[in-house]
């Protein structure tokens, strides 16, 4: 009996929890974000509430009332481990991974046209010239003989105002969704496709991280906790049986909730700032006492920190020198920007910065790739049909003979050929150069391969690359070279697919594969599910965004519908009449061919910048790999001068610090022993977290209107 409940997997019971998670979230996690915007985030980052809650409800929950009634209706290890996969899988599409900005990217720019606040944008016909007509919601908007812009009443302004009147939402039938099917066949395949090749990567180079090289993937580490039963039998994981988790758990859990509960209530109900001193937050005015720090970049992250519990927990399970690196990261960022300053006299810029990081990038994928040339190259040659796989001295080689566990990696490595052809092809056939379209696919690539290595090497749940491929290209090899259409359409592609990666798939699928590999799954029949929720969680999310945003209006997220959807075209808009001054504009629309190179020219110091980040990541990495006590690791030039980083720094200090404690006075054998501690410290904010967020739904349903309290417990 036991081997039987061991060895089943995809059974009615981790089918049917696994659609009801991707309803969930993808149906419900856009709308609650953007009605209920400043409470805590459905999903947020890579550690997302509403997957690793809804596991937990069900282990703990569902399992232990089941096994009560009737013991078949419990979920074991490995079904508990599918549904969490679905789960994470499903949580990039309905906000910051690809939702929260692609109907505003798409529209929004029609908007601030039609205000007549972007003059430049109607001189060099960056929507109306530039852009296909069918990227673009049907009826597209013209202008009439008098010159005033008109836009359709229902798709375009609608979409400005909102629908809705009042409290009262109108239904799907009201929706036009009609009016999306044109730019649809375009953008559809695009989403899709790069959602497969992230998916595709990740599985390819699972093998490499896990096996060769032993990533500890800390997030995989606390969701297989919330699933694992040892003895294989179904009912409550063992988690939730160890008392140091509830140790971890019951303390933090009770404080938020007394400081939910005083929100609330406040004249009969004390909160902590009254009874305890700030248990999380704190401000000390350096720049006051050293007032040259305010000369670095983001100086004001060294004056206050809040402290976030989940990353403290999460700093226990990576090594020691990732955790200093994150902490020492905004303390090395604003030294350097002082001592940049001293020398230069000039501060130093966020464009600066963003190259240095897209320069990290570069360097840290070179390490990845010397790192796996021998199981690359390998899984290269036979997904390419030009050799077979063997053993030979302790690597792959393509000889003759087969290796069974590498077919993952070869249908792997053969769907992201695949699936990155047909992107190139969708982009060309949208307007782009195939050159430009090429360069950006290997971008987009690095950028979720790199930005998927620190998640799953570093543990870090919130991160941001804020270097972007299309503006890369620019500075790269400047806005001539690379010419009008093809710039705008990169810059507004980059809008839609990799804005703000919070929550890009790939770290999520990265996570479910070792997920997979923790329960004994079948890798290829998980890929296959991958790739099946993938377009699941994808239609959902575009229904119920559609809906959210017709009814609600698009202008409750003040960044999604502000400052991304004007921020690339005011880059095109700059870059072209930076062409127009120099006379270049004309040969950057009508040179074709080889005749191109001649107009490479990229921005000042761009490529000084990325190379010289390149260089310090390549030595950082060598001196790892020949000093293992060497105390920083790369990442720290991958993160530094993003939002994400320096909220946590903190938080990661703290856990380095406390982890340093442990090892050092109780030994290996009582960091294990903890372990169960600080994940019951992770699950009382995620579990917390949503706590706010059922009571956010709950409200709204039962009084139609915004709960009056909104509190955020993790990173926004």
């Amino acid at each position: 009996m036991q081997q039987e409940e061991t060895q089943r997997v995809f059974t009615w019971r981790s089918l049917l929890f696994s659609i009801l998670g991707v309803l969930l979230i993808a149906g419900t996690a856009g709308f609650h974000d953007e009605r209920m915007f400043g409470s805590t985030l459905v999903v947020g980052n890579h550690l997302p509430v509403a997957a690793f809650a809804y596991v937990f409800l069900i282990g703990l929950g569902w399992n232990a009332l089941a096994m009560r009634i009737r013991r078949s209706l419990a979920l074991n290890t490995r079904e508990l481990t599918v549904v969490m996969i679905v789960c994470l899988v499903s949580c990039f599409a309905p906000t910051s991974g690809l939702f929260r900005y692609f109907h505003r990217g798409i529209i929004m720019p029609w908007y601030y046209m039609s205000t007549g606040g972007r003059p430049e944008w109607e001189k060099f016909g960056l929507l109306t010239e530039l852009l296909k007509p069918s990227l673009f919601p049907q009826p597209l908007p013209y202008y009439d003989s008098a010159g005033v812009l008109q836009l359709d009443e229902t798709v375009y302004r609608g979409f400005f105002t909102g629908l809705s009147s009042g409290s009262s939402l109108v239904g799907l039938g009201r929706i036009p969704f009609r009016a999306w099917l044109l730019p649809m066949m375009y953008w559809g395949p695009l989403v899709l496709l790069c959602a497969f090749f992230c998916a595709a990567l990740a599985f390819l180079v699972h093998r490499q991280w896990s096996l060769h090289e032993q990533l500890s993937y800390p997030i995989a580490q606390v969701a297989f906790g919330f699933c694992e039963r040892r003895d294989g039998r179904r009912g409550i994981p063992d988690i939730f049986t160890n008392r140091l988790f509830w140790f971890g758990f019951v303390p933090l859990f009770s404080l938020y909730m007394i400081e939910y509960v005083a929100r609330w209530y406040p004249d009969s109900f004390p909160g902590l700032r009254e009874m305890l001193p700030a248990f999380r937050g704190w401000w000390v005015p350096l720049n006051r006492k050293i007032p040259i720090i305010t000369k670095g970049p983001i100086w004001w992250a060294l004056c206050g920190q809040t402290i976030y519990f989940c990353v403290v927990g999460l700093a226990y399970f990576v090594s020691s020198e990732i955790s200093l690196s994150m902490g020492l990261s905004t303390l090395l960022l604003v030294v350097s920007g002082v001592w940049y300053y001293q020398i230069t006299g000039t501060p130093m810029t966020g464009d600066q910065l963003s190259l240095m990081r897209g320069g990290a990038y570069f360097g840290y994928a070179l390490v990845l790739l010397y790192t796996g040339r021998n199981y690359y190259s390998a899984i290269l040659f036979k997904a390419l049909g030009l050799g077979r796989l063997t053993r030979g001295r302790g690597r792959l080689t393509p000889q003759s003979g087969t290796i069974a566990d590498d077919r993952m990696g070869v249908l792997a490595a053969r769907v992201l050929l695949a699936s990155t052809a047909g992107f190139v092809a969708v982009l060309v056939a949208m307007g782009s150069s195939f050159i430009m379209a090429l360069c950006y696919a290997l971008l987009l690539l690095l950028l979720f391969l790199v930005l998927t290595r620190i998640v799953c090497e570093t543990g870090i749940p919130f991160i941001a690359a804020e270097w972007w491929p299309g503006r890369m290209l620019i500075s790269l090899f400047g806005p001539t070279f690379i010419g009008p259409g093809t710039m705008v359409l990169l810059l507004w592609v980059t809008n839609a697919l990799c804005i703000d990666p919070r929550e890009c798939l790939m770290p999520y699928v990265a996570t479910g594969t070792r997920l997979a590999e923790s329960a004994r799954l079948p890798l290829r029949r998980i890929f296959g599910m991958v790739l099946l929720v993938i377009v699941a969680a994808v239609a959902v999310a575009f229904v119920a965004q559609h809906w959210t945003l017709y009814n609600l209006g698009p202008m409750a997220d003040s960044t999604a519908a502000t400052r991304f959807p004007q921020m690339h075209f005011q880059d095109a808009a700059k870059a072209m009449g930076e062409m127009a001054e120099r006379g270049t504009l004309t040969a950057s629309c009508e040179t074709r061919g080889l005749a191109r190179l001649a107009l490479l020219e990229s921005e000042p110091g761009a490529w000084s910048w990325l190379l010289t980040a390149a260089a310090i990541v390549l030595l950082m990495s060598l001196l790892r790999f020949r000093f293992a006590r060497f105390p920083l690791h790369p990442v720290l030039l991958m993160v530094w001068g993003t939002y994400p980083c320096y909220v946590v720094w903190a938080s990661f200090m703290l856990g380095w610090f406390v982890k340093t404690l442990i090892v050092k006075f109780g030994g290996g054998a009582v960091y294990q022993r903890f372990k169960p501690f600080f994940i019951g410290l992770i699950a009382s904010e995620l579990m917390a977290s949503a706590f706010v967020i059922m009571v956010d739904m709950l409200y709204f349903w039962l009084h139609g209107e915004v709960a009056r309290v909104q509190i955020s417990i993790l990173p926004v």
